[in-house]
């Protein structure tokens, strides 16, 4: 599957560091990016540009691309329940939306079929839709 943001409401249940067993009051909605990303290596052959001769000279160049599924979102603060602890807060992150980066990069990107980011300078998943916005 593509990659996508996928969501899951559950009651979060942990055990800390120190052996504090730890859960969440009621159902919370955790978030995460997950599927494939188009990444490929390989050769591509090209004519020499101005060549006059009828025979035709080629130039081969190294072509790859490395995505991996990633993305963005904000740090948010949810109640748990913990034995010895009491009741205390930990923060999670919730993606707000998902999609394909290059894996050199860090910063996520929305890319169209055959659009070359600029920042990036090569193409990233041909055929990708736009990320959601919200």
């Amino acid at each position: 599957m593509p990659c996508h943001l996928h969501t899951e409401i559950t009651r979060l249940s942990f055990n800390t560091s120190d052996g504090d067993k730890c859960r969440s009051p009621s159902d919370i909605t955790l978030t995460r990016c997950e599927g494939f990303c188009t990444t490929y290596d390989g050769l591509r052959v090209r004519p020499i540009s101005g060549q006059t001769s009828p025979t035709l000279q080629l130039t081969a160049f190294h072509d790859s691309d490395c995505g991996c599924c990633a993305g963005v979102g904000k740090w948010v603060q949810e109640p748990v329940y913990c034995e010895r602890a009491g009741m205390t807060t930990v923060e999670l992150y919730k993606y707000s939306e998902c999609g394909c980066v290059n894996c050199e990069s860090t910063e996520p990107v929305t890319v169209n079929a055959m659009e070359r980011p600029p920042a990036l300078g090569m193409p990233l998943l041909p055929g990708m839709p736009p990320l959601p916005r919200r």
